[in-house]
C-alpha cells in the first residue's frame, strides 16, 4: 500500500494502488471517503492552524510522500483561526502541487471568498494535472470536490474561474 501525503488546503489527500485509467469525481465529502475506504486508500489530512495568519509567496508541508505545496501568482493569504487558504489576487489560479508520485486521489473544501473573506456563490473550475476538469458552483465553504484516479497519479490541483473574472478569491481548507 502507498503512502498519502498531507495536504494544508486540501481536506484529506488520499492514493492507491489501482489498474485501469478512470477518474471519478465526488461532490459529497462522506461519498468520497467511502469509496476510498472502499478500495483501501490510505488517507491524510492537516489543518492550517500550524501556519501563522499572514501573506506567503506559497506554503509546503510534509515529507517524503506526505510534500506538498500550495501557491498563487501573487501568494496566499492564510487565515490560521479559519483553516483556510486564499489567492491574495482575485485574478489568480490557486495551485496545489504534490512531490511524490503515489498520489492518486484528493478531496478538499473550495470555495470563494470576497475581499473581506466572506464566503460568496460562484463557479469555479478544479483541474487536475491529466487534464481532468470538474466546473462546479460553489456557495458556501462546505462545498466538497474531491477526485480518485485509478490510472495516473495526481501530481497537481489547480482552482480557477470558470468563466469572466469577478471579484472573488478562490480558497481551500484543511480539514
Amino acid at each position: 500500500m502507498r503512502t498519502v501525503p498531507k495536504c494544508a488546503a486540501i481536506c484529506s489527500l488520499s492514493i492507491a494502488a489501482l489498474a485501469s485509467a478512470d477518474v471519478y469525481i465526488f461532490d459529497n465529502s462522506l461519498t468520497y471517503a467511502a469509496f476510498c475506504n472502499d478500495l483501501g486508500i490510505v488517507r491524510d489530512s492537516e489543518s492550517l492552524d500550524s501556519f501563522t495568519t499572514g501573506s506567503y509567496a506559497s506554503i509546503t508541508g510534509g515529507v517524503g510522500d506526505f510534500a506538498w505545496q500550495l501557491s498563487a501568482a501573487n501568494g496566499v493569504y492564510v487565515d490560521a483561526v479559519t483553516s483556510t487558504a486564499r489567492t491574495q489576487q482575485n485574478t489568480d489560479k490557486l495551485s496545489l502541487t504534490f512531490s511524490s508520485s503515489n498520489v492518486f486521489a484528493v478531496g478538499g473544501f473550495f470555495f470563494n471568498l470576497d475581499s473581506a473573506s466572506t464566503p460568496r456563490n460562484g463557479v469555479m473550475r478544479i483541474k487536475l494535472s491529466d487534464g481532468t476538469s470538474f466546473i462546479r458552483t460553489v456557495s458556501n465553504m462546505t462545498t466538497f470536490s474531491g477526485f480518485v484516479s485509478d490510472g495516473a497519479n495526481i501530481t497537481s490541483v489547480e482552482v480557477s474561474h470558470a468563466g469572466s473574472v469577478g471579484s472573488q478569491y478562490f480558497a481551500a481548507t484543511g480539514g
